[in-house]
């Protein structure tokens, strides 16, 4: 006879289930530490992008008619569109980590866990959608039998900047949701959720290219957040 007032099964049950929660604990720390690599990888895309590539140029005729006629200057927009398409997909891997991490408390986090994700897909979507639309003219370019005409260029330029403004929109969702989940769940350090709430705030001003600048400083901030958290976790998990 056992010592123990317990059953064997139900002991042998009660640590398979312990070790089930554990490997779920360090299934959702690996998705929290590619959330970080993937928020990092978005803010310095998107940075080499805008950068790197002069896709921002003077907007008068002569020279909208000068960068199209250049090939390497439409290679550039080419490379602009990859490198943005990428920055958005990695804005999604780092709203999974997210999502992931504010559902890791309770069941009330849930909403807070959707909305986040709703940001996350809204933000990265019309970003999509604003990068195809900015580079469409330099694709079209590329055809010989294309008549380039300065003013429809800049119809699509500006749809397309309004596109990545109204993303920037979006992702006060996402913002929101990380603030309110760092006050009443602790998802993350505190300091994030003062940093969000700033950022919720400011990011309204992408009408004027400020809000896309508070949106990366935002991102790259709650990705070493998720990293050094991710971290910490995971050494306890380890010792336990």
């Amino acid at each position: 006879m056992p010592r123990s007032g317990s059953p064997h099964w139900l002991r042998r049950g009660a640590g398979v289930r312990r070790r089930s929660e554990k490997n779920v604990d360090m299934a959702r720390l690996g998705w929290e530490r590619w959330a970080a690599l993937g928020g990092c990888a978005f803010a310095v895309l998107y940075i080499v992008a805008f950068t790197t590539t002069g896709i921002d140029f003077d907007d008068t005729d002569r020279a909208v008619l000068a960068h199209y006629a250049s090939s390497s200057a439409r290679a550039k927009e080419v490379v602009a569109f990859f490198l943005i398409a990428a920055a958005a997909l990695s804005l999604v891997v780092f709203g999974n980590g997210l999502r992931t991490a504010i559902s890791r408390g309770t069941d009330r986090s849930d909403p807070l866990a959707a909305l986040a994700w709703a940001g996350t897909t809204g933000c990265a979507a019309l970003i999509l959608a604003g990068n195809a639309l900015s580079r469409a003219t330099a694709l079209a370019a590329m055809d010989d039998k294309f008549v380039l005409n300065p003013s429809t260029r800049k119809l699509f330029e500006n749809a397309g900047y309004l596109l990545f403004v109204s993303g920037a929109l979006a992702a006060i969702l996402l913002v929101a949701a990380v603030a309110i989940a760092v006050f009443r769940l602790r998802a993350l350090s505190r300091w994030v959720g003062w940093v969000s709430v700033v950022a919720a705030l400011l990011l309204p001003l992408a009408i004027i290219f400020i809000g896309f600048l508070v949106f990366l400083v935002w991102v790259l901030a709650v990705s070493v957040s998720l990293w050094s958290h991710g971290r910490a976790e995971k050494a306890t998990a380890v010792t336990v």
